[in-house]
C-alpha cells in the first residue's frame, strides 16, 4: 500500500492542474477510475474544464475533493517519507488516499461508494457549484482537505472583496492641485485593520488579509486611482462584515466596494471516535451540502498548503486511508 499510494500521488502531482487547467488531471482520473471498474462521467464546468463523477451502484457516500491547485506548479520530489510538490497536501494527497480507501472498501464488498472530483476550488468553487446541480441522492460527502486527518466540526466563512478609490491627478509639489487615491486607500485600509470584526466561541475571531494593493502613476504625481483586494475569514456572519465595511465610507463617492464571493460560517458533520478540529480556511463544503451531509477530513497540514514547501508524509497518507475507511464504515 505504501508504494501504491506514493506512486499514485507522484503521478497526479506531476500533472500540472493550476485552476483553469484541470483537463489533463481530469482525463487521468477518468481513465484510472474506469480501470477500477467505475462508471465514470464528465460534467462540464467551462470549456475544457469538467468535474469527474465515478460510481458503481447507487452512491450513498461520495469521496470528494478538488483537482485544481494554486500556481506555480511544483514537480513531485521525495526525501525518505517526506513527499513534496504542488498538491501533495492540497488536495491531491486527499485524492490519492481516497482512491486507495475506495479500493479497500470495494475489496470487502462496498458498492455504495463513489467519487466526485471537482474543478475550481482555489478560485470561485465553480466546479462544486456545478456539481450541486447533479441531483444525486447521496447521504454523505467525505470532503478532502488538509486537516491533519482530523474531522472538521466547523469552518469559518469567507468574503473576498475589491475596493476601488478614485482621486484626481496633480503635481505632488502642490497637494491642493489633486486628491490622492492612495492616501484615501490607506485611510480606509487602516480603519479596517483596526476594526473589531467580531468573534465566535467556536471559530474564534474574524480576520482580515489585504492581499494586493496597487495604484498611482509616479512618485511625483498625486495618485488618481488605487485598488486593493483582500479576504475575510468570518466567524460570525457575512452580513455583519458587510455592514462594518461600509461604516464611515458609505457616503464617500470616491470609494466603491465590490464583493467578489462570500460564504457563511458552516457547521459540519462529526464522526464518533475521531478527533475534531475547527478550521479557518474556506472549502467547497458550503456548495456540496446540496448533495449530502459533509464530513471534512484529509492528510497533511494547511500550514504547508500554497507554499513553496508544500508537503505531506507517507505516514499521513496511510493514516488518511484508514481514516477514510473508518468514516465510510461508520456513516
Amino acid at each position: 500500500m505504501n508504494n501504491k499510494v506514493v506512486n499514485l500521488l507522484s503521478q497526479m502531482v506531476d500533472i500540472e492542474s493550476v485552476t483553469g487547467n484541470e483537463k489533463e488531471i481530469g482525463n487521468f482520473l477518468f481513465g484510472l477510475l474506469e480501470d477500477y471498474g467505475y462508471r465514470v462521467s464528465r460534467q462540464t464546468v467551462t470549456q475544457n474544464r469538467f468535474n469527474i463523477l465515478a460510481v458503481k451502484g447507487k452512491p450513498r457516500v461520495l469521496f470528494c475533493t478538488h483537482m485544481d491547485t494554486v500556481a506555480p506548479h511544483i514537480q513531485f520530489s521525495s526525501e525518505g517519507e517526506l513527499l513534496r510538490g504542488r498538491g501533495t497536501c492540497d488536495a491531491k494527497g486527499s485524492m490519492a488516499a481516497m482512491i486507495m480507501a475506495g479500493e479497500k472498501l470495494a475489496a470487502v464488498g462496498r458498492e455504495d461508494i463513489g467519487y466526485l472530483f471537482v474543478a475550481g476550488e482555489e478560485t470561485n468553487s465553480d466546479g462544486a457549484k456545478m456539481a450541486a446541480e447533479l441531483g444525486l441522492e447521496t447521504e454523505y460527502i467525505i470532503l478532502g482537505e488538509p486537516t491533519g486527518n482530523r474531522v472538521v466540526s466547523a469552518q469559518k466563512g469567507t468574503l473576498v472583496f475589491r475596493v476601488d478609490v478614485r482621486g484626481i491627478a496633480g503635481h505632488s509639489a502642490l497637494p491642493s492641485s489633486g486628491r490622492s487615491a492612495v492616501h484615501k486607500m490607506a485611510e480606509v485600509l487602516n480603519q479596517w485593520l483596526e476594526t473589531d470584526w467580531g468573534s465566535d466561541p467556536l471559530r474564534g475571531e474574524t480576520t482580515l488579509n489585504i492581499g494586493t494593493v496597487s495604484g498611482g502613476t509616479a512618485p511625483n504625481v498625486i495618485a488618481p486611482a488605487c485598488k486593493a483586494q483582500g479576504i475575510f475569514r468570518i466567524s460570525t456572519s457575512v452580513q455583519e462584515v458587510k455592514d462594518k465595511m461600509k461604516e464611515g465610507i458609505a457616503e464617500d463617492n470616491d470609494v466603491s466596494i465590490d464583493i467578489l464571493s462570500s460564504s457563511e460560517p458552516l457547521n459540519l458533520e462529526e464522526v464518533p471516535g475521531l478527533e475534531n478540529t475547527v478550521v479557518s480556511f474556506g472549502s467547497d463544503a458550503p456548495y456540496l451540502t446540496a448533495l449530502g451531509k459533509v464530513v471534512m477530513c484529509g492528510p497533511g497540514s494547511i500550514k504547508f498548503a500554497h507554499s513553496d514547501d508544500e508537503q505531506v508524509t507517507v505516514p499521513e497518507l496511510l493514516e488518511g486511508i484508514e481514516a477514510y475507511c473508518r468514516i465510510a464504515s461508520v456513516l
